[in-house]
Parts: structure tokens; sequence; C-alpha cells
């Protein structure tokens, strides 16, 4: 019910496979417990790592125990696919994400050294984003399955604010200066980080699809 295949030989295949994309978003928030894909909104991950290294916002960044509300009411705006070579390119729309949970970040921030952990909130408005996904078919028990082997994705947003509360600075004037700062700069932070994030947010995308790629066979959603 929640899979609308597609023909390999189907003129508008590109279209076909936005519309089973979209076809999704009422059933992937809930989770699909017979793929292993989790419930999407709220989304819960365990931890993810940032490194960014060049640019005006050099810092070490571990976020954990995040929940992120708002990702199923994505939209995909266009696909293009050449499903001979496994690649399929995809356009989407957000219109918020929030996302809540505690960080600890080492680094520098315009020449000024920066430690800091706590808890975090952020909302990120009107995300525009691109994904490219690189696949190849791998065969298992005699059935043919699509494996992503990898995601390239960018990012923008037309907002974005944050809170910290930093469990060091907490209550006093650096605490207040440090909110006042990552809000008076949020956009040009994201575009900092956004490097970073990107490659963050393409490896748990790569699990979370190939979690249900590595178990629906290929017959089951593209026809020859």
């Amino acid at each position: 019910e929640y899979i609308l295949p597609c023909s390999r030989s189907d003129p508008e295949l590109n279209n076909c496979i936005k519309r089973s994309f979209n076809h999704l978003r009422s059933y992937v928030v809930n989770g699909l417990k017979d793929l292993d894909v989790p419930p999407l909104d709220p989304l819960h991950i365990k931890e993810m790592a940032m490194d960014n290294n060049a640019g005006a916002v050099q810092v070490k960044a571990l976020f954990t125990d995040i929940l992120v509300k708002g990702g199923s009411n994505y939209t995909i705006k266009d696909v293009r696919a050449d499903i001979n070579k496994y690649r399929i390119d995809v356009s989407v729309m957000l219109p918020r994400v929030e996302i809540r949970g505690k960080y600890e970040i080492v680094g520098r921030v315009l020449l000024l050294p920066v430690q800091s952990n706590g808890d975090f909130w952020t909302e990120f408005l009107n995300i525009s984003a691109i994904g490219k996904l690189y696949g190849r078919e791998v065969e298992r028990d005699g059935e043919k399955y699509m494996n992503i082997d990898k995601i390239f994705l960018d990012f923008n947003m037309k907002n974005a604010r944050f809170k910290v509360k930093d469990k060091v600075n907490s209550g006093n004037v650096l605490g207040e200066a440090i909110n006042q700062f990552l809000n008076t700069n949020a956009l040009e932070l994201v575009q900092e980080m956004r490097p970073a994030a990107a490659q963050s947010i393409s490896k748990l995308a790569k699990q979370l699809i190939n979690s249900a790629f590595n178990r629906i066979p290929l017959r089951v959603w593209l026809l020859d």
C-alpha cells in the first residue's frame, strides 16, 4: 500500500518516482516496521558528529539525544533519474524543521576559542535541498535490490534560529552573549557549517534509505 511501483520504460518515469516518494509521506511519519525504517516525525538520532575545519567557523561538534520534528512535511519538487545507472537526483522542500538535543563543541569562531556543552534548540525555515543518489544493483538469495553507495547533498534555507543552554556559561553575561551571537549571525553560521552538516545528514540519509531498499526487491517497485 505504501509502494507505488514505476516502470523502467515509462516515458514519465521521473514523475512516477516523484509521486512514489511523495506518496510515502503519510506512511513514514510513524515508521515502516517491516522495512526497519524508524518514525520520521519525530526522528530520534542517537548522535551526529560534525567537523568543520575551514572558514570563519572551525569547530568539532558532537550532537547527541537528537529529536527532529518536521521531517515528514517534505515535498519532492523534482526528480531526474538515470535508472539504468541507478542514479537519482531529487529536489526537496521543507517548510520548517525543529531540532533539539545535547551538544559538545570545541574550536574557533572568528579566531575566538570556543569550548561549550549543554542543550540546544534550533529552527530552520523554508529549506530547499538537492540530493544526488548514486546506487547499484546487488543480488541476494536470487533477488535483486538497489543499494545506495553514496549521497551528495546541498541545501539552503530562508531563516534560522538557535538557542543554547551552555552548562558552563548558562545564566551569565557570556551565556546570553553566545545566544545573541548565534541568532545575529544564524544564516552566516549555517552557511559556514553547510558542507560539514550536509556530509553528516547524507550519512544518516544513506542509512535510512538503504534500510528500505535492502528489503524491497527491485521487481516490487521498479517494473521491467
